[in-house]
C-alpha cells in the first residue's frame, strides 16, 4: 500500500528504483555489461555495435550536469531527427531511414560509448524507433528520454489538453510510463503579437503531469529570437529546469543568451550543430571534408555554458565519428576550415528563423 505522505511522483520513482535491480541483473545477463569508473554501464553483447564503437576508439563520452536538474548527462546526445529523415544510402543511389535493427545497433553502440540522452520531436518515428530499440535492449532505465510538445503552444487554455495528449501519445510510443524531460515548443508565427506564449496554462498542465509521475523535469525550446528567450527567462525561468537553444559555428547568437540561462540555473540543450545537414551538404565527408561533423560538434562543446549537444546520427559510422568529438579538440587548421564554412550560404527558407535571429550580424 502506498504511504499517503508519498507523492505520486515519488512513488513512481521508488517503483522504478525498486525494479531497477532486477532490470539491471537481466540486462547484465543478456548483454554482458561491464562497468567503468562512475558506474557507467558498457554494452558488450551486440557484436556489431560493440566492435563499431569500442574496437575503434575505446573512448567514452564525457559528462556534464544538466543545470538545476542535477542530472549527469552525456555531453553529446542522439537527436530525434536520427530516425525521421532519409539519410542512409539505399544502395540504389537514393536514401532511406534507419531500420529498427540498425537503430538497435546504433543505440547499443552509443550506450557503449557513454551516451545517455535521447531526444524526440514531432515525427512519430522519433519516439517509436528509439522506444522499440530501448525495449529490445532493456535499457530504458539507463537513459534520459526527452520529448518536445512541438509547435503547439498558443498561450490559451487549450494548451493544457495539447500537453496531456502529446505526453500520453509519446509515453506509448516510447513504451514507458514516464519521461525524464518534457520541452514545450512553438514558433514566432504561432503568436505574432508577442513571439511566444503565455506559459501559465502550460505550467498548470506540467505540474499535473509531474504529480502523476509522468514527467520529471520541464523546459522550453522555441523558434523565436534570442531576445525573446531572454524575456522568457525573466518571466518564467524560475519555474522551468531546462532550455533548448540552437547553436553552431554559423548561428552563434546563443552566446548572448547562455549567461542568462545559467543565471536561472537552467540546463542547456543545444540543437542544430549541422543546421539539419545544411553545413554538410555537397561535402566530401569521406575525402577532403573527412571529420567535418566531428569538428562541428567539437566547436559546440568548447562552450562550457552548454550541457549537451544533440545531433542526428543515421549509421554506425556516424555514431562513432560524432561521439569522438567529446575527446577530439579542434586544431587551428580544422577551426579555420569550419569558420570558413560558417560564411557560406544556406539555401532555402527552411532555416529562415535561424538566419534572421541567430546569426551574428
Amino acid at each position: 500500500m502506498m504511504n499517503k505522505h508519498v507523492s505520486p511522483r515519488d512513488a513512481l520513482r521508488q517503483k522504478h528504483q525498486s525494479k531497477a535491480g532486477s532490470t539491471r541483473r537481466q540486462f547484465l545477463k543478456r548483454f554482458g555489461f561491464g562497468v567503468v569508473a562512475g558506474g557507467i554501464p558498457i554494452l558488450s553483447g551486440l557484436d556489431d555495435a560493440h566492435s563499431a564503437a569500442s574496437e575503434t576508439t575505446g573512448r567514452k563520452v564525457k559528462y556534464r550536469t544538466l543545470g538545476k536538474t542535477g542530472l549527469r548527462i552525456s555531453e553529446i546526445g542522439f537527436g530525434g531527427h536520427s530516425w525521421a529523415y532519409k539519410q542512409v544510402p539505399d544502395g540504389q543511389g537514393g536514401y532511406r531511414r534507419p531500420t529498427i535493427d540498425e537503430a538497435v545497433r546504433m543505440i547499443a553502440a552509443g550506450i557503449d560509448m557513454g551516451v545517455n540522452f535521447f531526444d524526440s520531436c514531432t515525427a512519430l518515428v522519433e519516439s517509436s524507433v528509439p522506444g522499440e530499440a530501448l525495449k529490445r535492449l532493456k535499457a530504458r532505465d539507463r537513459v534520459i528520454v526527452s520529448i518536445r510538445v512541438s509547435h503547439k503552444m498558443k498561450g490559451i487554455k487549450a494548451d493544457k489538453q495539447e500537453i496531456y495528449k502529446w505526453t500520453e501519445d509519446r509515453l506509448k510510443l516510447w513504451q514507458t510510463d514516464y519521461v525524464d524531460i518534457c520541452l514545450l515548443c512553438n514558433t514566432e508565427k504561432d503568436t505574432p503579437q508577442s513571439g511566444y506564449w503565455d506559459m501559465s496554462y502550460s505550467i498548470e498542465a506540467l505540474d499535473k503531469l509531474k504529480q502523476q509521475g509522468k514527467i520529471r523535469f520541464t523546459g522550453f525550446g522555441c523558434h523565436f529570437t534570442p531576445e525573446l528567450f531572454l524575456e522568457a527567462f525573466e518571466k518564467f525561468g524560475d519555474y522551468f529546469d531546462i532550455c533548448s537553444i540552437p547553436y553552431n559555428v554559423r548561428h552563434r547568437a546563443a552566446e548572448k543568451v547562455l549567461p542568462a540561462a545559467k543565471k536561472k540555473g537552467l540546463g542547456v540543450i543545444t540543437i542544430k550543430p549541422f543546421v539539419r545537414g545544411a553545413l554538410l551538404k555537397n561535402r566530401d565527408l569521406k575525402g577532403t571534408d573527412a571529420g567535418l561533423p566531428r569538428d562541428l560538434i567539437a566547436f559546440v562543446l568548447e562552450n562550457k555554458l552548454i550541457d549537451i549537444c544533440t545531433c542526428g546520427v543515421h549509421t554506425i559510422e556516424q555514431v562513432r565519428e560524432n561521439l569522438s568529438a567529446s575527446w577530439t579538440k579542434l586544431s587551428p587548421g580544422r577551426r579555420e576550415r569550419i569558420e570558413k564554412l560558417a560564411g557560406t550560404g544556406i539555401p532555402g527558407r527552411e532555416y529562415a528563423w535561424l538566419e534572421q535571429g541567430w546569426r551574428y550580424a
